[in-house]
């Protein structure tokens, strides 16, 4: 049959003709092989080749191995049995919380766990007491505190883990074993994110551990893991917080970790940091200009540790879902010069350069937008041949030329920038939607709603022209009792409908101006005083 036939030829392929089992150990094992996957030898001719196929199968009986087993067989079954690979996605710079931390144990061997934990305590606090003959060993009792916060962390004991921690990094700073106890201070904070406490008080620990830990590695010579903490520890300020307003001691914190990583006299827009002064400008002449001297040192300072950008650019991204532009700006342009000064043109450095562009666009300056495009953005020649430079081009050029169709195909997600928009990151293309051509960028409406409840219908009324009276966004409300609860008037603010009627408010205005316009022309003799 054709299917033999095809057997016969393939066996021959792979392993040769049949011969007899004599000669090498490897060519007998060979045939046994053969005879394994494909079956004896079948001739066409009667009589030829059976005492041959006899032969190998009775080889091939005598001598069962692993080797004779067929590869194919099992490099598919493998293949099939194998769990499928795992799809590597860009996650970016996310800001979802990591998964709680679960005991490990239970039952009596957590019960045995917990009394070894408190044995280690009980060393460590024996070690640190004060004798006749005995002083504080603080390198011993580090050791049993860190032993005994492991053994917590085995039996889900958070509160307790996280003590233990502190008192071994209290105990290794006091060695000088800095490395080691700012590693436990991160812990620490790791863990106070996880725990089950108030939500300001984890989100102080959380500021105070990560801000040890900074400290701890500065005293160790790391600064780029110090600038680092000091970003985790701002951030800790924005633990669980969904709304949209920023508050001015989390500003005030994440400008800081800004400058630790670079000085603001090497910052483009260092202008527009909006709380604390530079460490290095004079307080009472902040426009003069820095010495030589100064710029030295501050490149000094310069955090030049691999990927030591990253951290800015998460700053950048929390600052643009709160809505602080000026300080999100003031961010993304030490991005660029940390980018720079590596001197190596690369594609975050192009995307820095059209965020840039975008938030100067979102705080309702164009002019500023094309300067920076023209004098710093396009003098690389990487820039002006990326899709990045184009989309920023056709940006500031639609908002100048008060163009809304070129704005809206510049920013369409099928237009012919939709790979530039696709490679930006999440909040930076949710801004980009919100631009306008009449001034900055929409800002959503979170807990001040409920003083614009009450007074944007009434003026939004009243600024709409006659024509547009019939207007949905234009009816005045009649006024609340004040008998209601404040969670009830924050229940009833829609954040969509007060933007439409923001921007209705913002068209009668126009209008209004365009009319002001008009009437100058007028003379008072033309006007009848009937």
């Amino acid at each position: 049959m054709s299917y033999k036939n095809n057997t016969n030829a393939n066996r021959d392929d792979l392993f040769g003709p049949p011969k007899a089992p004599s000669g090498p150990k490897h060519k007998r094992e060979n045939a046994a092989n053969r005879d394994a996957l494909f079956g004896g030898v079948e001739s066409k001719k009667k009589g030829g080749s059976k005492s041959s196929s006899s032969k190998g199968s009775s080889s091939s009986k005598t001598r069962p191995s692993s080797s004779s087993r067929p590869k194919p067989s099992t490099t598919s079954s493998a293949a099939a049995s194998a769990p499928p690979a795992p799809t590597t996605t860009a996650k970016g710079y996310s800001r979802e919380a990591k998964p709680k931390i679960t005991s490990t144990l239970s039952g009596s061997a957590k019960i045995s766990k917990l009394k070894e934990a408190e044995d280690f305590r009980d060393k460590a606090t024996k070690a640190m007491q004060r004798g006749v003959f005995t002083r504080p060993d603080p390198v011993t009792a580090a050791n049993y505190y860190k032993r005994a916060a492991d053994a917590y962390g085995l039996c889900g004991e958070n509160r307790l883990e996280r003590l233990h921690r502190v008192a071994s990094a209290d105990c290794q700073m006091g060695n000088g074993s800095y490395s080691s106890a700012a590693s436990e201070y991160m812990k620490a904070g790791a863990l106070v994110r996880e725990s089950d406490e108030d939500l300001e008080r984890r989100r102080k620990e959380g500021w105070k551990f990560y801000n040890d830990a900074g400290k701890a590695w500065e005293k160790s010579g790391a600064p780029g893991k110090a600038a680092n903490c000091q970003v985790l520890s701002a951030l800790a300020w924005t633990w669980d917080d969904d709304s949209t307003l920023l508050t001015k001691q989390a500003l005030t914190s994440l400008e800081e970790s800004i400058e630790a990583h670079l000085p603001d006299i090497l910052n483009e827009y260092a202008l527009y940091r909006q709380t604390g002064v530079s460490k290095y400008v004079d307080p009472g002449n902040k426009n003069s200009k820095p010495s030589k001297e100064t710029i030295n040192m501050a490149n000094e300072q310069r955090v030049k540790t691999a990927y030591a950008h990253e951290p800015i650019q998460e700053v950048t991204h929390a600052l643009i879902h709160y809505g602080e532009y000026q300080s999100a700006l003031y961010s993304s342009g030490a991005v660029s010069a940390m980018l720079e000064a590596d001197g190596i043109a690369t594609l975050t450095l192009s995307r820095n350069y059209v965020t840039e562009t975008i938030l100067a666009l979102a705080m309702g300056d164009p002019v500023m937008a094309e300067q920076q495009f023209l004098n710093r953005h396009v003098q690389k020649t990487h820039y002006l041949t990326s899709r990045e430079c184009k989309l920023a081009e056709d940006l500031f050029r639609a908002v100048l030329s008060r163009d809304v169709e070129g704005l809206d195909e510049a920013r369409s997600p099928a237009g012919s920038n939709k790979n530039a928009m696709a490679s930006l990151h999440a909040s930076t293309r949710g801004l980009v939607q919100t631009l306008r051509i009449s001034g900055a960028a929409r800002r959503r409406v979170a807990d001040p709603a409920k003083k614009i409840k009450k007074k944007a219908p009434v003026v939004a009324a009243a600024a709409a022209s006659p024509d547009d009276s019939d207007d949905s966004s234009a009816e005045v409300k009649p006024p609340q009792d004040d008998d209601h609860d404040d969670d009830e008037e924050d229940d009833d603010v829609d954040p969509e409908k007060l933007d439409n009627e923001l921007d209705d408010l913002m068209a009668g205005l126009d209008e209004l101006d365009a009319l002001g316009d008009s009437d100058d022309d007028l003379d008072d003799d033309d006007i009848d005083l009937r």
